[in-house]
């Protein structure tokens, strides 16, 4: 009966993370995601995050991350489950908008003429931004150390879920919302 138990508590939690992408009880992730072609993994690689760690979590809504990726436009005209989306979603929680934006690539010269400030100092609380790869990407800045990030985006492995991870501070500008 145990090892039925077991079985079954496996077979659940491996559903639940094939449907929500997370694992339940996890805070962070702790296996670089399986990189799809283009992606931004596939690009820069997928670094574990530092253990001075400050975590935002995945508090995306549920309404954009239970369901399939890019199969709905959120509140700020942005498909679910897109590392834009997931960052407007954080930007509007601290009352400022990035509504618009567009593709990430476009993320750091529509805040400039916004007048938020863009620049190559990482803060907590700012957003990573980079014009690599065809739409560019986009994290919010966890904690900085040394020549490294800790970030929390969606859609790095080009997979549509949540993660944690470092990035190379010089490979991104960063624009200050609300740090």
């Amino acid at each position: 009966m145990r090892r039925l138990t077991r079985a079954l508590t496996a077979t659940v939690a491996a559903a639940a993370f094939a449907v929500t992408g997370a694992a339940t009880g996890a805070t962070a992730a702790s296996a670089a995601p399986q990189a799809q072609p283009g992606s931004m993994a596939a690009e820069f690689g997928t670094a574990a995050p530092s253990s001075s760690v400050r975590l935002i979590g995945d508090t995306y809504p549920s309404k954009w991350r239970d369901i399939p990726q890019d199969s709905v436009v959120d509140d700020w005209n942005m498909y679910n489950r897109e590392c834009v989306s997931w960052a407007a979603f954080n930007i509007d929680q601290h009352g400022q908008s990035a509504n618009n934006y567009g593709d990430a690539k476009y993320w750091d010269d529509n805040a400039g003429q916004n007048g938020y400030q863009v620049d190559a100092n990482p803060t907590p609380g700012s957003i990573a931004q980079t014009d690599a790869g065809q739409y560019g990407h986009v994290a919010i800045v966890d904690s900085v150390h040394g020549d490294t990030a800790t970030v929390e985006d969606y859609n790095w492995a080009g997979d549509g879920h949540y993660l944690v991870h470092d990035i190379p501070i010089g490979d991104f500008r960063y624009i200050h919302f609300y740090a």
